[in-house]
């Protein structure tokens, strides 16, 4: 059983079905504080990271996915916490309620070979010009709650 987000965003209509998935994701900065963002070959921006698969820890599958879409390498240095967004996937015709776990992580090497994900590239942006980039508006929060725990 999940636990309830620290957030829940977005809604659905009443009584519409919904399923979960739940991910892990990272915020992480470079020397000059820029963010690393994932963007995908459709030009949508994310965080890092990804669903957690079974039988995986939050942080196994951010390690993880953090590998897959960046080739980084990574410690892990902060939960910032859980947050949620219902949205309706095109793709899938279903809504979806978004459980995201966030962590902030500090990169400490980059090896293209774990890299498995060619659609997705890393890139390093102002956290002025990411934030409204973000696809989620959960990312959003997550971005938030990093600069304030840099601060």
């Amino acid at each position: 059983m999940q636990p309830s987000p620290s957030l829940q965003l977005g809604s659905i209509p009443p009584e519409t079905p919904f399923y979960t998935r739940p991910g892990s994701y990272a915020v992480f900065f470079n020397e000059k504080n820029e963010v690393g963002v994932i963007r995908n070959d459709y030009g949508d921006y994310f965080l890092a990271g990804g669903g957690i698969e079974a039988g995986e820890t939050k942080e196994e599958a951010l390690l993880r996915e953090v590998q897959e879409e960046a080739g980084l390498l990574a410690d892990i240095d902060a939960y910032l916490g859980m947050a949620a967004e219902y949205f309706y996937d095109a793709g899938s015709h279903q809504y979806i309620n978004k459980i995201g776990h966030f962590f902030l992580i500090t990169p400490y090497e980059q090896d293209l070979s774990l890299k498995v994900e060619e659609d997705h590239t890393l890139v390093w942006l102002p956290m002025a010009q990411a934030h409204p980039l973000m696809y989620h508006d959960i990312y959003r929060w997550a971005l938030d709650e990093a600069a304030g725990q840099r601060m």
